[in-house]
């Protein structure tokens, strides 16, 4: 709603009507002819426009139609003229609105997420010289889901919406609606309102896991806990993955069983050992049937800075690696889509959530299982933390780059189990040695896809030769591309010694003590 709307829900058609012929009585007014819209509501599926807390959507009125981009105030930011809706932020028209929108939809694609088709009547009401001061407006209107639904009708209502210079005569109507009415605001915004409507709750998607764990509970309960949440991450993101609607559907389903397996292999002895440890390899599996579409979804979201990064006149050379990387893209995602419609997938969820949800058939449980798991979380932390800190201090200048590989992945481990058991600690401690922690893995992880980046150009320099070949200016500009990286890559690596002195200095380490090391342990 605009600043200064009320919204009133009625009971019946006949009230509405009542309640009209009041206004109508009390004002001076024009009755408008019935009119006719569809408003549709759009959101990324993790719901980044409404936790920024805006809204986008859609009013299509006969053949006209306007898009509005509205604050949590209710403000207007943005508004086009137009019918649809762009897919994603970077299809909007240059301009101011497709600047704001970027920044915070990313590469996610715009779905919608609810439909509202209204019958509206509207009173104006006029002042002294004929002049329009306030509106009342009568909706009769059916809300659905997008996909086909057939929609559920919402009960009448009223809307008073005020005219900008004349909020007394907005107050007049005001007091006779709810003071000499009594009718009611509604208290929730338009948004909860209409997915209430369909059984649905705005923000009821998030890749975090948002768990809270009791301290004293077993492990083995927390553990269980954990991984139902991972897996229903994972199915949730199914459907996007088979429609290829935007890359972080993969991206979230994979981080996901990374989580998953990386708990399993580091956290043994609490989840029945048999079932834990098929899972583990069907995850590694699913790994490897994912990674090559992830790495092409990668690779094409850097083909913008590719471009960026070399001068303007070589840049349309790069058109005909993005057009190979498409296509191959198209073969893997069928290949992709084809394993998860596989009966393997198909036993992998299944046969996880039936050991998920089964009470472990042993009546006593194994030391692990029945450690408290706050005990259980902070011993194995402190082995990952040890294991970064002794990896990190033995590299020098001449170690080789398997050196930083090998400790990127004892942070992705620690990462891990640092963010599945975040609520047992103080959040802004943790939350201070996660993000320390980022910072040493963003550095890893430059340094690495950068690596896999020149290797992969050469790679794909080879099979486009040997299928069609290209312009001999694409392998020119592949090479100065190459070239940067090869310059960008050596900058991480000289960055390192200076992140990682940051993240091993004597005050994080002591924050680290403080949080997660057991008693009796050594420094390290």
């Amino acid at each position: 709603m605009t600043p200064g709307e009320a919204y009133y829900p009625l009971r019946s058609d006949a009230e509405a009507e009542q309640v009209l012929r009041r206004v109508r009585d009390r004002f001076a007014s024009r009755l408008q002819p019935a009119k006719e819209f569809v408003d549709t509501y759009y959101d990324t599926f993790d719901w980044r426009l409404y936790k920024d807390g805006g809204t986008l959507t859609t009013t299509r009125t006969g053949r006209h139609g306007t898009l509005r981009w509205t604050g949590c105030d209710g403000r207007l930011r943005h508004r086009l003229r137009r019918t649809t809706m762009p897919p994603f932020a970077a299809d909007f028209p240059a301009g101011p609105l497709r600047d704001d929108l970027r920044p915070v939809v990313a590469s996610r694609r715009l779905l919608p997420i609810v439909r509202l088709t209204c019958e509206a009547v509207e009173v104006q009401i006029l002042d002294d010289l004929d002049k329009t001061v306030a509106t009342v407006v009568r909706e009769g209107c059916v809300v659905a889901r997008p996909e086909g639904d057939p929609g559920r009708p919402l009960p009448p209502a009223l809307r008073l919406v005020p005219v900008r210079g004349y909020g007394r005569a907005a107050e007049a109507v005001r007091l006779l609606l709810e003071e000499e009415l009594g009718l009611a605001q509604a208290d929730s915004d338009d948004l909860a309102r209409l997915l209430a409507a369909v059984d649905r709750t705005p923000g009821d998607y998030s890749a975090k896991l948002d768990l809270r764990l009791d301290p004293q509970m077993a492990a083995g309960d927390a553990l269980r806990q954990i991984h139902r949440r991972l897996l229903a991450i994972q199915v949730a993101n199914e459907a996007g993955i088979r429609a290829d609607l935007d890359s972080e559907f993969l991206h979230d389903f994979r981080v996901a069983c990374r989580r998953a397996r990386s708990a399993l292999g580091q956290i043994t002895g609490v989840l029945p050992p048999e079932a834990a440890d098929h899972h583990r390899k069907a995850l590694a599996w699913l790994g490897s049937v994912t990674g090559p579409v992830r790495d092409l979804d990668v690779y094409l979201e850097k083909m913008e800075g590719y471009r960026a990064s070399l001068p303007a006149a070589v840049r349309p050379d790069l058109a005909p690696l993005e057009g190979f990387l498409r296509a191959r893209h198209g073969v893997e995602h069928r290949r992709l889509v084809e394993a998860l419609a596989s009966p393997r997938y198909r036993a992998l969820v299944d046969g996880w959530e039936r050991v998920l949800q089964t009470p472990p058939a042993d009546p006593t449980p194994s030391e692990n299982a029945a450690r408290p798991v706050a005990a259980l979380a902070t011993d194995r932390t402190w082995r990952a933390y040890r294991r970064v800190l002794k990896r990190g201090r033995a590299i020098g200048p001449e170690s080789p780059d398997a050196a930083l590989h090998r400790l990127r992945i004892c942070c992705k481990k620690l990462r891990y189990l640092m963010e599945l058991f975040r609520s047992l600690y103080d959040p802004a401690a943790i939350d201070h040695l996660i993000d320390l922690l980022k910072q040493l893995q963003d550095n890893l992880g430059d340094f690495n896809d950068l690596s896999v980046q020149q290797e992969t150009l050469r790679r794909l320099a080879h099979e486009m030769h040997e299928t069609d070949g290209a312009p001999v200016e694409t392998y020119l500009a592949m090479g100065r591309l190459q070239a940067l990286l090869e310059e960008r890559h050596a900058a991480e690596r000289r960055r390192f010694a200076e992140v990682f002195a940051q993240f091993s200095a004597d005050e994080e380490r002591r924050l680290f003590r403080r949080l997660f090391k057991p008693t009796g342990e050594g420094s390290p």
